[in-house]
């Protein structure tokens, strides 16, 4: 076969669409290669499977092993990029080593999928206030603990101790003001 007859034939294989790929892949890879199953499920990764692993995760980040941690998130967001659990935790790991834009684009992702996830809105709120957007980082933590009401959760327990810390910080620079005159 002559170079340009074989390079006609390679152009060829390139044209065809994903549905006609090769013949010989099982049809759960085409499914994975066209985006229809997740990575973890082509690898029959049950939900309660992922979340033992994101509980394993959960306990490292606790335990300061936050490499580790880190590899079990970004693991489970490529496992299942659609979980939000996942994707808030990812940020919460981000976080520990002040990847301060890797978390904030973890929990943004995360709120896209589900926006009511209430340890993503917390987290996307600090984020917000340490960069100096204060109404956006306030809006986060109000809606997350209008989410979580009872502050079962520890992120709207925190969300709860920094709004009422703000609005302690606020009440003082009113009354000094008022006490100077």
């Amino acid at each position: 076969m002559s170079s340009k007859a074989a390079s006609s034939k390679a152009v060829s294989n390139k044209a065809e669409s994903p549905k006609d790929g090769p013949k010989d892949a099982p049809p759960l890879a085409e499914e994975l290669i066209r985006g229809e199953v997740t990575l973890g499920q082509f690898l029959g990764l049950s939900n309660d499977r992922l979340y033992k692993y994101a509980a394993t995760g959960h306990q490292m980040l606790q335990a300061g092993r936050t490499k580790v941690a880190l590899q079990i998130f970004e693991g489970l967001v490529a496992a299942s990029p659609h979980d939000t659990v996942f994707r808030a935790q990812l940020g919460a790991a981000y976080m520990t080593v002040d990847r301060v834009d890797d978390a904030f684009e973890a929990y943004d992702q995360a709120l896209r999928f589900n926006s009511s996830n209430v340890d993503a809105l917390v987290g996307r709120g600090e984020i917000l206030l340490r960069r100096g957007k204060v109404p956006e980082g306030l809006k986060d933590l109000g809606k997350a603990i209008e989410y979580d009401p009872a502050l079962r959760r520890k992120s709207t327990q925190r969300a709860r101790g920094t709004l009422l810390a703000l609005k302690k910080q606020a009440e003082q620079a009113k009354a000094k003001p008022a006490a100077k005159k």
